[in-house]
Protein backbone atom coordinates (compact mmCIF):
# COMPACT_ATOMS: atom_id res chain seq x y z
CA UNK A 1 0.00 0.00 0.00
CA UNK A 2 1.17 3.62 0.03
CA UNK A 3 1.79 4.11 3.75
CA UNK A 4 5.41 5.25 3.26
CA UNK A 5 4.46 7.76 0.57
CA UNK A 6 1.56 8.93 2.74
CA UNK A 7 4.00 9.72 5.56
CA UNK A 8 6.24 11.64 3.15
CA UNK A 9 3.24 13.51 1.74
CA UNK A 10 2.02 14.23 5.25
CA UNK A 11 5.41 15.66 6.24
CA UNK A 12 5.40 17.88 3.14
CA UNK A 13 1.88 19.09 3.87
CA UNK A 14 2.94 19.81 7.45
CA UNK A 15 5.84 21.93 6.21
CA UNK A 16 3.52 23.86 3.90
CA UNK A 17 1.05 24.43 6.74
CA UNK A 18 3.87 25.68 8.98
CA UNK A 19 4.97 28.07 6.22
CA UNK A 20 1.41 29.40 5.90
CA UNK A 21 1.37 30.03 9.67
CA UNK A 22 4.71 31.82 9.42
CA UNK A 23 3.30 34.03 6.68
CA UNK A 24 0.33 34.86 8.90
CA UNK A 25 2.70 35.75 11.75
CA UNK A 26 4.71 38.01 9.46
CA UNK A 27 1.46 39.65 8.33
CA UNK A 28 0.52 40.39 11.96
CA UNK A 29 3.94 41.95 12.53
CA UNK A 30 3.58 44.00 9.34
CA UNK A 31 0.17 45.26 10.51
CA UNK A 32 1.66 46.19 13.88
CA UNK A 33 4.37 48.23 12.06
CA UNK A 34 1.79 49.87 9.81
CA UNK A 35 2.96 48.14 6.60
CA UNK A 36 -0.53 47.40 5.34
CA UNK A 37 0.39 46.70 1.71
CA UNK A 38 2.98 44.11 2.76
CA UNK A 39 0.55 42.62 5.29
CA UNK A 40 -2.13 42.31 2.62
CA UNK A 41 0.28 40.53 0.26
CA UNK A 42 1.41 38.16 3.04
CA UNK A 43 -2.18 37.37 3.98
CA UNK A 44 -3.00 36.67 0.33
CA UNK A 45 -0.01 34.33 0.02
CA UNK A 46 -0.95 32.57 3.26
CA UNK A 47 -4.53 32.09 2.04
CA UNK A 48 -3.39 30.64 -1.28
CA UNK A 49 -0.99 28.31 0.48
CA UNK A 50 -3.69 27.24 2.95
CA UNK A 51 -6.03 26.43 0.04
CA UNK A 52 -3.29 24.35 -1.59
CA UNK A 53 -2.69 22.47 1.67
CA UNK A 54 -6.42 21.84 2.03
CA UNK A 55 -6.62 20.48 -1.53
CA UNK A 56 -3.59 18.24 -1.00
CA UNK A 57 -5.04 16.82 2.21
CA UNK A 58 -8.34 16.12 0.44
CA UNK A 59 -6.49 14.32 -2.36
CA UNK A 60 -4.49 12.24 0.13
CA UNK A 61 -7.67 11.25 1.99
CA UNK A 62 -9.44 10.27 -1.25
CA UNK A 63 -6.47 8.16 -2.33
CA UNK A 64 -6.22 6.44 1.05
CA UNK A 65 -9.97 5.82 1.22
CA UNK A 66 -9.85 4.38 -2.30
CA UNK A 67 -7.09 1.97 -1.26
CA UNK A 68 -9.03 0.94 1.84
CA UNK A 69 -12.22 0.43 -0.16
CA UNK A 70 -10.30 -1.73 -2.61
CA UNK A 71 -8.99 -3.85 0.27
CA UNK A 72 -12.44 -4.11 1.80
CA UNK A 73 -13.95 -5.27 -1.49
CA UNK A 74 -11.40 -8.07 -1.82
CA UNK A 75 -13.28 -11.02 -0.36
CA UNK A 76 -11.39 -14.25 0.20
CA UNK A 77 -14.36 -16.29 1.37
CA UNK A 78 -15.19 -17.47 -2.16
CA UNK A 79 -11.64 -18.74 -2.66
CA UNK A 80 -11.65 -20.65 0.62
CA UNK A 81 -14.17 -23.26 -0.54
CA UNK A 82 -16.40 -25.38 1.66
CA UNK A 83 -14.91 -27.40 4.47
CA UNK A 84 -14.67 -31.12 3.76
CA UNK A 85 -16.75 -32.75 6.47
CA UNK A 86 -17.91 -36.31 6.44
CA UNK A 87 -21.67 -36.61 6.03
CA UNK A 88 -23.62 -37.13 9.23
CA UNK A 89 -24.59 -40.71 9.85
CA UNK A 90 -28.28 -41.32 10.54
CA UNK A 91 -29.06 -41.94 14.21
CA UNK A 92 -28.94 -45.52 15.34
CA UNK A 93 -32.04 -47.47 16.37
CA UNK A 94 -31.20 -47.10 20.08
CA UNK A 95 -30.82 -43.33 19.68
CA UNK A 96 -34.20 -43.03 17.94
CA UNK A 97 -35.88 -45.04 20.74
CA UNK A 98 -34.20 -42.88 23.41
CA UNK A 99 -35.28 -39.69 21.69
CA UNK A 100 -38.86 -40.97 21.36
CA UNK A 101 -38.93 -41.97 25.06
CA UNK A 102 -37.63 -38.52 26.08
CA UNK A 103 -40.28 -36.85 23.96
CA UNK A 104 -43.05 -39.06 25.40
CA UNK A 105 -41.92 -38.30 29.00
CA UNK A 106 -41.89 -34.57 28.31
CA UNK A 107 -45.45 -34.75 26.94
CA UNK A 108 -46.55 -36.74 30.00
CA UNK A 109 -44.97 -34.20 32.37
CA UNK A 110 -46.58 -31.26 30.56
CA UNK A 111 -50.06 -32.83 30.78
CA UNK A 112 -49.76 -33.32 34.59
Amino acid sequence: MGSDSTRRDGAFVGQLANHARRLQGEAREAIARGEFTRASALIGDAELLAEDVHGMVDDMERRELGELAMLASYDVRSAAGPADRPPLAPPSRRMRIAMAATLAMSFALVDC
